[in-house]
């Protein structure tokens, strides 16, 4: 198996250094991204990076959960399943706001809730078992519906065909999570055991 792991906007391949510290199994693959290039020219990027991977496993935070999805659509089956972490999958709120005052911004255009990565991705069949971490703490003046700083909780839980977990975390934290390592071993134990996920389920 091979852990491909995508940080969120604005992030880098550190966001991840205390779950990769944990999480030594596995040959990994750390794909970086810049927001500004846009979102398919960056997708695209990544599926040359994972050109003859197989056997892949995603651990995505925010955005990259939604390159994840996107990658695990275009290469179904190389794909064994992921987990992302504050994922947005119904879009950003917050963005909906912003493209008023930026509106030519690339980033703010590819995560807006009705911009084409998000509603294409509605579209996606999720095959594979699949984990969406809802951090729960934290509170965006931007947005008046409860969110983790960043992302709403409806955007987070907006799939019906993911597990979802809760975790006591605001959306940065929740990389340097223990409770978010537990959650990412069991699922790599249940891929590797052949478990079948519960979806649509809250632990």
């Amino acid at each position: 198996m091979h852990i491909v792991y995508i940080h969120g906007n604005g992030q880098t391949a550190e966001s991840f250094n205390f779950i990769r510290s944990q999480i030594t199994r596995f040959p990994e693959i750390v794909l970086e991204y810049d927001s500004t290039n846009g979102f398919y020219n960056n997708f695209q990027d990544m599926l040359v990076r994972l050109d003859g991977v197989r056997d892949i496993f995603f651990i995505a935070h925010s955005l990259g959960g939604i390159y994840a999805l996107h990658l695990a659509n275009a290469i179904p089956d190389r794909v064994l399943g992921a987990v992302t972490m504050s994922t947005p999958y119904g879009g950003s709120e917050a963005a909906e706001i912003v493209k008023y005052i930026l509106p030519f911004n690339q980033l703010i255009r590819d995560i807006q809730p009705k911009s084409a990565p998000i509603m294409d991705a509605k579209k996606f069949t999720i095959r594979h078992p699949w984990i969406n971490m809802v951090s729960l703490k934290g509170q965006s003046p931007l947005m008046v519906t409860p969110n983790d700083g960043v992302v709403t909780f409806d955007s987070m839980r907006q799939r019906q065909d993911i597990r979802l977990i809760d975790v006591e975390s605001n959306h940065y934290e929740i990389t340097q999570s223990l409770y978010a390592v537990e959650i990412i071993r069991q699922a790599l134990a249940d891929v590797e055991n052949g478990v079948a996920p519960v979806v649509s389920a809250y632990a």
